[in-house]
């Protein structure tokens, strides 16, 4: 029992019962684990930019582009001159900044090889390749640590409130058996060891106090945390020393109130420490606790900190938090009415970081495997079924067709076609009442346009199809002369074209293929009417009507 709360007689049930939440559960969501992408060298965080891509940080200095499903080749960023050492003390977290895809800014969190410090700097995206960041960094926060195996950086993230979130690990021991935080880091509010910082980055800067942005202490190894994206909420998990793992919460909107999460008071709800306990202070208790290696014959250690799945593929997750533990590979979750528990037959090696894609669908990712893996539900049933999805290229304009079923409650399709990185919305169309859709894009780029729609349900809930590709040459092409009585030229033609001549019955009547340039075409030998002339290649399907006199 807490030496400052030994007259309250309550305080065993409230602790009982923390700690009994985690085996006292009900039924769990239904969650499973799908292979992505493979290739990573020790990866530990993965992170969206607000587009559709995926970035990958690795210990070692690099941060990795998933693109289309694939590992770009190129990193994103190389600090492997910079960092520390590439198995455990290199990039530890990386952030984007809300507005990056206005103002390129990005942050990462790593410990320098200059100095005995882990280091907060902010970098931009290249102007000229958005899958290219520039080396040349502005550094925020430099944190020096002393005990060279201890705790040092953790995590970064953006609040609801545009701020930029920073934990710190207590520059303690990290061996087991050690006795945790012996300086009592954690409690020190001179020190930023084992704290939650709250900065605006933009206008921060390596001289400033940071004691001041201390917006938590009491933290041992908070090697990651998430906001929830629609509540703004904090969630946090904290390595337990040796007995206890613990995830914290905090509501929004937040206050000025600087929360006190116990450790080295605590661990989990337990006293560890109590001469680093002081009577005056209030400690917040964690959301919630499980036994760490010693209390569970070593089968579990290290508890990674996960998201609230907001996501729209799988509703029956909407609200549930999940996280996992890096020793024993299980994951597990936090149900809406706030039960919890593991997954009795669900792991994941070495899980060492969770992370959400721009459409807050979930991601776990294995740093000893170099593995990413999706997060899915059970099959919950989409707005609506598609039939088909399809794309084709009519003169230079791509032509979408697609038909539904299962639509009685459903509200309209939008078209979105991928700009650079991130989709965006280009039309929309209302459900109708033989479920087959037609669309036209009338401007197309040259080269690879990839399509997808959003199927939105009359409660707004919605889901994405798969995105569909389409390569589109737009030449200018002609027939001349038109009538004729001999040939025709077809202007624009080019070696490798497909021409094709239709009579209005549909009847083939001339197929052959273009050998130059402006290609002659005999129709002599035809019948006097009206024709149709199709000129295919990749990319390519333009027709005309030809006219033989």
């Amino acid at each position: 029992m807490l030496p400052f709360l030994a007259n309250r007689k309550t305080l065993p049930i409230l602790l009982a019962c923390l700690i009994l939440r985690v085996f006292v559960a009900k039924a769990q969501p239904v969650l499973n684990v799908e292979p992505f992408v493979s290739g990573f060298n020790l990866p530990v965080k993965v992170t969206h930019a607000g587009d559709a891509r995926l970035f990958v940080a690795e210990m070692g200095g690099h941060i990795r582009i998933v693109k289309n499903g694939a590992i770009l080749p190129v990193p994103f960023l190389d600090i492997s001159d910079k960092i520390n050492e590439p198995t455990y003390s290199g990039i530890y977290s990386i952030a984007f900044h809300p507005q990056f895809q206005d103002n390129g800014y990005f942050y990462v969190m790593y410990c320098k090889k200059s100095e005995a410090a882990f280091q907060v700097s902010r970098f931009n995206q290249s102007s000229s390749d958005a899958d290219l960041a520039n080396s040349s960094e502005l550094p925020i926060v430099t944190i020096p640590y002393s005990n060279s195996g201890g705790h040092r950086g953790g995590d970064l993230a953006f609040g609801k409130d545009g701020m930029l979130y920073i934990s710190t690990g207590d520059n303690g021991p990290g061996s087991r058996g050690d006795a945790g935080d012996p300086d009592n880091n954690s409690q020190n509010p001179g020190l930023l060891f084992g704290k939650m910082l709250r900065i605006d980055p933009l206008t921060s800067s390596p001289s400033d106090n940071f004691t001041s942005n201390i917006w938590a202490l009491g933290l041992r190894n908070p090697w990651r945390f998430s906001f929830d994206r629609q509540t703004g909420d904090l969630w946090l998990g904290d390595n337990g020393q040796d007995g206890w793992e613990e995830i914290n919460y905090r509501e929004y909107p937040f206050d000025n109130t600087v929360l006190n999460f116990g450790w080295s008071c605590l661990e989990g709800s337990q006293t560890y420490n109590p001469d680093h306990c002081n009577p005056g202070t209030t400690y917040t208790p964690p959301r919630v606790v499980y036994p760490g290696f010693t209390n569970n014959g070593g089968k579990s250690a290290s508890v990674q900190g996960g998201y609230v799945y907001r996501g729209q593929n799988y509703p029956s997750l909407k609200g549930c938090y999940i996280f996992g533990d890096y020793s024993s590979g299980k994951i597990g979750y936090v149900n809406k009415d706030g039960s919890t528990g593991f997954y009795p037959d669900l792991s994941y090696p070495s899980i060492i970081s969770f992370g959400e894609d721009q459409n807050g669908e979930l991601y776990i990712l294995s740093m000893q495997n170099g593995t990413l893996s999706k997060l899915a539900g059970s099959a919950d049933p989409l707005p609506v079924k598609l039939k088909s999805f399809s794309a084709k290229v009519e003169n230079c304009q791509v032509l979408l067709r697609w038909s539904a079923a299962e639509d009685s409650n459903f509200s309209h399709f939008e078209i979105e076609r991928l700009q650079g990185n991130t989709y965006h919305k280009i039309a929309d169309t209302k459900r109708n009442s033989d479920h087959s859709y037609t669309w036209v894009d009338k401007t197309p780029t040259a080269g690879t346009n990839i399509y997808r729609l959003k199927m939105v349900d009359r409660d707004h809930s919605y889901a994405y199809s798969r995105g569909i590709s389409v390569a589109v040459a737009c030449r200018e092409i002609s027939v001349f002369p038109n009538p004729a009585s001999a040939h025709v030229i077809i202007r624009g033609s080019a070696a490798g074209d497909k021409v094709r001549l239709f009579s209005v019955t549909g009847e083939l009547v001339r197929s052959e293929t273009v050998i130059s340039s402006d290609h002659h075409l005999d129709i002599h030998h035809l019948p006097a009417g009206t024709y149709e002339l199709e000129l295919t290649n990749i990319g390519l399907a333009w027709k005309s009507k030809v006219i033989r006199e």
